[in-house]
């Protein structure tokens, strides 16, 4: 079994400290960057409001407004972490779907976000 010197074992504890204080900086940057955003940004919503008339139409309206906002962050978020993507995604596609349901504006879409929330 190898032993480690003082200073070996210091070097590895340093380098594992920084590989941290980056990965927390990365992560404070980037939920800073979406807090300060419209998440839904400038994602482009489809629909004609007859569309809102029926129940039928207002979930079909809604399945659109997660798929666009799942779309629209897909697109900005940096893939490079598995575990960090995912916190942030999750939070920033609930946040985009929020924006585009009160864009939309109608009581239906609201009734139907409220109960998926």
């Amino acid at each position: 079994m190898r032993r480690l010197g003082w200073a070996s074992r210091n070097k590895e504890v340093l380098f594992m400290i920084k590989k941290l204080i980056i990965t927390a900086a990365g992560a404070a940057a980037l939920s800073i960057g979406f807090s300060t955003a419209s998440f839904a940004g400038d994602a482009q919503l489809r629909y004609a409001s007859v569309e809102l008339t029926t129940q039928s139409g207002a979930m079909d309206v809604y399945h659109r407004i997660q798929k666009v906002a799942a779309e629209t962050c897909d697109a900005r978020l940096n893939h490079d972490s598995v575990i960090k993507y995912s916190a942030v995604r999750e939070s920033c596609v609930a946040n985009a779907v929020d924006e585009l349901v009160a864009r939309v504006n109608d009581e239906r879409i609201d009734s139907i976000h409220a109960g998926n929330v």
